[in-house]
């Protein structure tokens, strides 16, 4: 088989005798069939590694029973897949407009990213990117255009043999704000949740990894996730036919793909497990808690570990209303979660996280906020308007305020400050028991050590030679001791001019007396 990286309009590619191949080598289009099944498909694949591993499918739906099939380019840019010589299978609907005297130039060229493209002159007319199957590749669009309406999403195998579309699809929902949904049909199995500015609320492995940049993008024309890669790693993320999002990591040495993550990786991903107002803790077991100033909804159902109905309120909150003893709603703090649900959220991005309290304190509907942003100490407003689902403690640096009575605040203050009362206590008391301790153990040690050394008029006196870092002990052969007389002649009754310096056990002063340094020189001679 002959291979090219593109081909111009009324050429066309023929399954079986030709391919295109990519200027770099690492992919190429063609006709394939997966796995067990003699369908006939147009894919893209990767060939300079893991031969065989197919990024995109053109005709998912619509497969070719034998091998006439035949991919065409028309003069006005049209991408069709033909069988037997004229039944049209599938096609892009791509096509410019061709005026009078007007050089049209088409071109389909298979780009070293993946991006099967068509080109009229230089402008891009239609690109496989807009329309991806089971793979994200770097540099990919996962979002929506706002003008045009197209929705980019993943989609699944139906199965390994069947590159149709399966039951399974990532979705970037833009109802409310703007986040990643994992769908099995229209049931919600998992949440990715919002852009914070770092990475995804619900997938902290997306902050600062080596690997590659992730990058959101919310403007009055589209909205979209894309990533690129920071190294020579090769990586695509997939949506398995069993509806598994991984990260996959091309492993030269072993020539195989390795998962380097699972978007869903434990119970707590599961779409709101814990129902409305709770938290799940996946260090926690049970997993699912209420929030603070809530209780179980139905506590027979959550001691059978069946958390679906979720928690209500303890006590009524105020709505903005005075109460009796003049006290209004307040916010409880709740750190380092992934932020709930945000189908049914408002934002703004401009707001600041203060502004953002009185926005919610002032709208009965509000249940809870937080910053939009977590980036040089927050930005932006997010505040909801609905009951909170699906929140989990995690490692992420984001925090939500809930909404509660005042009468609820002022009990979990009190009870704060008790517990703080006590750990104070707590404290005082390990530090004296650690002080007497220590007191014990040091005459302990000098019990020790005075037993070890001779007593008075046996042998001769020690002491401690410091040119060692070792304690050794050295014997003398005589000690002298001067009393305070002898010293205080001997340094003019401590005179400031004899003195020489000062230390750190008080001053030093020089010796002048001739009786005290005979007496000295005497000492050294024996």
């Amino acid at each position: 088989c002959s291979a090219l990286d593109a081909i111009y309009a009324d050429q066309e590619i023929k399954d079986g005798e030709a391919t295109l191949v990519s200027e770099g080598g690492m992919f190429e289009l063609g006709f394939f069939s997966p796995g067990t099944s003699k369908k006939r498909y147009l894919g893209i694949w990767y060939k300079k590694i893991s031969n065989g591993t197919v990024v995109w499918v053109a005709n998912r739906n619509t497969p070719i029973a034998d091998a006439s099939g035949m991919l065409k380019l028309s003069r006005q840019g049209n991408l069709v897949i033909c069988s037997g010589g004229s039944s049209v299978v599938w096609s892009s609907n791509s096509t410019v407009s061709v005026e009078k005297d007007n050089l049209v130039v088409v071109k389909l060229q298979l780009v070293d990213n993946g991006n099967l493209v068509v080109w009229n002159n230089n402008e891009m007319i239609w690109q496989s990117f807009d329309y991806p199957g089971d793979t994200y590749l770097p540099g990919m669009k996962i979002g929506k255009d706002l003008v045009t309406g197209l929705q980019r999403c993943l989609t699944s195998w139906k199965s390994p043999d069947d590159p149709s579309i399966g039951e399974y699809s990532d979705v970037h929902d833009t109802n409310g704000y703007p986040q990643t949904l994992g769908l099995q049909g229209d049931v919600l199995l998992a949440r990715l949740g919002p852009w914070h500015g770092l990475g995804f609320s619900g997938f902290p492995i997306d902050q600062g990894n080596k690997i590659y940049s992730s990058e959101f993008v919310m403007n009055e024309k589209e909205i979209y996730h894309t990533y690129a890669l920071k190294s020579s790693v090769v990586q695509r993320i997939v949506l398995t036919w069993d509806g598994k999002t991984q990260f996959l990591h091309w492993v030269e040495r072993i020539k195989d793909w390795i998962v380097y993550a699972n978007v869903v990786v434990d119970i707590c991903d599961r779409f709101s497990l814990c129902g409305p107002f709770g938290i799940c803790s996946i260090n926690k077991h049970p997993p699912c808690t209420c929030m603070q100033g809530f209780e179980p909804r139905d506590p027979e159902a959550w001691e059978a570990s069946d958390w679906a109905s979720g928690c209500i309120r303890k006590k009524p909150l105020q709505c903005g209303n005075r109460s009796g003893d003049g006290d209004e709603d307040g916010f409880w703090k709740i750190a380092r979660v992934k932020v709930p649900d945000t189908r049914r959220a408002w934002y703004n991005v401009s707001m600041t996280l203060g502004e953002c309290e009185m926005t919610c304190k002032g709208n009965c509907s509000c249940t809870g906020y937080t910053s939009l942003e977590i980036r040089n100490g927050g930005s932006g407003c997010l505040l909801w308007l609905d009951e909170l689902l699906d929140t989990r403690e995690y490692e992420v640096d984001q925090d939500i305020y809930i909404r509660m009575a005042a009468s609820e605040l002022e009990g979990l203050v009190d009870s704060l400050s008790d517990s703080n009362k006590q750990k104070q206590i707590l404290i005082v008391v390990l530090l004296t028991s650690t002080a007497v301790l220590l007191l014990f153990a040091v005459a302990y040690a000098c019990k020790k050590i005075e037993k070890t050394l001779p007593t008075k008029g046996q042998g001769n006196g020690y002491a401690l030679n410091a040119k060692n870092t070792s304690l050794q002990i050295e014997q003398l052969d005589d000690l002298h001791c001067f009393s305070l007389y002898e010293v205080a002649r001997a340094t003019g009754n401590f005179k400031a001019s004899n003195k020489i310096g000062q230390g750190g056990f008080g001053p030093v002063y020089k010796v002048t007396s001739s009786c005290f340094l005979n007496g000295m020189h005497r000492l050294s001679l024996s």
